[in-house]
Order: C-alpha cells, then sequence, then structure tokens
C-alpha cells in the first residue's frame, strides 16, 4: 500500500479593511470597515482589489530596496 500527500494550492482571499476608533468616557470601540480584498493565486501572483475603484486590479510585488527605474522621455515624448 502506497500513501502519497497530495497539497492542493488554490487561490486565497484576504480582506482589506479600514479602521476607525470612536472613544468614549469608559472604553474605545473599534468599527471595521472592508474596502476591498488581496487575491493570492494558485501560482503565487498577489492582486489588490479597492472597492472605490471598480474594474481596476492592482498587482503586488516584494520591496527590493532598490531604486526605482527612470524613465527618460525623448524630446517629442510627454
Amino acid at each position: 500500500m502506497e500513501v502519497r500527500k497530495v497539497q492542493f494550492k488554490i487561490t486565497k482571499f484576504y480582506n482589506v479593511v479600514t479602521r476607525k476608533i470612536i472613544s468614549n468616557e469608559d472604553s474605545d470601540k473599534k468599527i471595521y470597515h472592508k474596502v476591498g480584498v488581496i487575491k493570492v493565486t494558485k501560482n503565487g501572483g498577489w492582486f489588490l482589489s479597492l472597492y472605490q475603484q471598480p474594474n481596476t486590479e492592482f498587482m503586488v510585488f516584494p520591496n527590493h530596496n532598490e531604486a526605482l527605474p527612470v524613465i527618460e522621455f525623448g524630446n517629442n515624448e510627454a
């Protein structure tokens, strides 16, 4: 009998929220509003979708601590 361990990679979703703190005399109340989602694909891609910008997906990359490339425009490009 042979036993194989199989791992399935599935797309994962993470909620993006904002937090508002309402201070009272006794305690603080925290209210969270969902403003978007982060989707992590099975191939390792990260995508951010914000509800206030529909039909726009932002790609998320790790920080490499390198300077951003400089784009030089020619004389006739603006």
